[in-house]
């Protein structure tokens, strides 16, 4: 197997086992030592920004969350299983699909640190860190779409 993909393996499996261990601590752990990570909590500073109610911010903050860990998950399996050609497909598919949803939560949050006027530290270190987090998934997303050479669109175009 190609150094690459076990690099991307590696990448992969890290980034949904911290996404896994992050959110398990945050739920087992309630001291105040955590609340940088605590993203809900930060929805709720910034409800009047975003228009709607705070059950349907944390909707959306659980929905995201939720397809970022499936997309790391089906990308790590299908580098896992790279040589199988629907592993391969899936893992190109869910890379292409995770770039483009993760991508704007990253410009989301860069945006909501750029503009809003009275962020506390607390909120200005979750956005640091969940824009850290994002941006580098979104980054490992496209270079597991990239890396494939017989990408998507290609097999897509064949057809």
């Amino acid at each position: 197997m190609q150094p690459k993909i076990r690099i991307m393996q590696f990448a992969h499996l890290v980034i949904f086992l911290v996404g896994i261990l992050v959110v398990s601590a945050l739920h087992i752990k309630t001291a105040n030592f955590w609340d940088f990570l605590r993203l809900p909590k930060l929805i709720s500073d910034l409800n009047p920004l975003f228009g709607f109610g705070w059950p349907a911010s944390l909707h959306v903050y659980q929905s995201i969350l939720t397809f970022a860990i499936i997309v790391a998950l089906i990308n790590g399996s299908g580098l896992i299983f790279y040589s199988s050609k629907i592993w391969r497909f899936l893992s190109d598919l869910s890379s292409f699909v995770g770039f483009l949803f993760i991508w704007p939560v990253s410009l989301f949050l860069l945006f909501t640190l750029a503009s809003a006027e009275n962020l506390d530290l607390q909120n200005i270190q979750t956005i640091t860190v969940y824009f850290g987090f994002t941006f580098l998934i979104a980054v490992l997303d496209l270079i597991t779409w990239f890396m494939d050479e017989q990408g998507f669109f290609k097999r897509l175009s064949r057809k």
